[in-house]
């Protein structure tokens, strides 16, 4: 019988809440299981991950194989590590000091991620303002060239009206015919 570390999926619609398990790999996912290990709440900013280590260690020594996800949890809370370091036989001084220089990577990662993303807000918000800017640049050109034609029209039609209204020359004095 192939033996799974799994989750098995309770809570409402929308709200899921999951069971870490050992179970039959023939098993339904929210069928049958052979014993519960913790719970994961993803629910929460930060997720809540319980689960008993020593059962965990125990089963992982019987051969049971941890799905994809139960392995990045465990990953993500150490435990990979700390479970490698057991299968070692390392010391207990060994596998404390291991964890710590793991969690103080973990906290720096975490600082690191932080930092990029407050890095790429800065770097949008600045491409914004160079837009805004640069939109309102061509606004005022677009409104300097507007006014510009408006008083190139104006200027068109004044010499229209200039045009027509220039007097009618009248024949000189001289040159009109002179019958009597």
């Amino acid at each position: 019988m192939a033996v799974k570390i799994r989750l098995k999926r309770l809570g409402k619609k929308k709200q899921p809440f999951y069971r870490i398990v050992v179970a039959d790999s023939r098993a339904p996912r929210d069928g049958r299981s052979i014993e519960k290990l913790g719970h994961y709440n993803p629910i929460p900013d930060p997720a809540i991950l319980v689960i008993d280590e020593e059962r965990l260690f125990h089963w992982m020594d019987e051969g049971a194989t941890p799905s994809d996800t139960v392995f990045s949890l465990l990953r993500g809370r150490g435990l990979t590590l700390k479970y490698e370091l057991k299968s070692r036989n390392a010391d207990e001084a060994t596998i404390s000091k291991e964890i710590q220089k793991w969690e103080l990577a973990h906290a720096n990662r975490g600082q690191k991620v932080a930092a990029a993303e407050a890095a790429k807000i800065a770097a949008a918000e600045a491409a914004k303002e160079a837009e805004e800017a640069a939109a309102k640049k061509a606004d005022d050109e677009a409104a300097k060239e507007a006014a510009d034609a408006k008083a190139a029209a104006e200027a068109a039609v004044e010499e229209e009206v200039a045009a027509e209204e220039e007097p009618v020359e009248e024949p000189a004095e001289g040159t009109e015919n002179q019958d009597s």
